[in-house]
């Protein structure tokens, strides 16, 4: 497996583990939040995610763009040492996070831009969780063998 599919597995994955957050948080903690699948949904429908199949097809695409900034993470890994790497990708999930948070707000999409303190800590807990589950797959799936071929 090259960099480019390690790095897609790896954001996948961790793209899982932060949307198991958001039901967590919404399910048996209660927070009212604006989910993962929440924000790709109104990027791709204009609103939320109504149906079932919608909010299917909205995770789908949620973890289609996370396995592409895992992609850019196993491009820019090999550029740093392999100390830290859990730090690494927590930073890269927190400030990836920031960024995505900047693109509504700045250009003033409804429902998306205006946050509560509670989905901003959920969300940022999320990208945390993604950032340091994507680093510890690209580090296993780094050191497997036959895998590097």
């Amino acid at each position: 497996m090259d960099r480019y599919f390690r790095g897609l597995v790896a954001g996948v994955v961790g793209g899982i583990a932060m949307n198991l957050w958001t039901v967590i948080a919404v399910h048996i903690l209660n927070l009212k939040i604006i989910r993962f699948i929440d924000w790709a949904g109104f990027i791709l429908y204009g609103d939320l995610p109504r149906t079932h199949f919608q909010g299917f097809y909205a995770l789908i695409i949620h973890l289609t763009w996370v396995g592409l900034l895992g992609i850019a993470f196993a491009y820019l890994f090999p550029l740093t040492t392999s100390r830290g790497y859990l730090i690494k990708g927590a930073f890269f999930g927190i400030t990836t996070g920031m960024f995505v948070y900047a693109i509504p707000t700045l250009l003033q999409t409804p429902i998306i831009s205006k946050h509560s303190i509670q989905t901003v800590l959920s969300n940022h807990t999320g990208g945390l969780l993604w950032g340091l589950t994507m680093a510890q797959v690209l580090r296993w799936l780094d050191k497997t063998p036959n895998w590097n071929r």
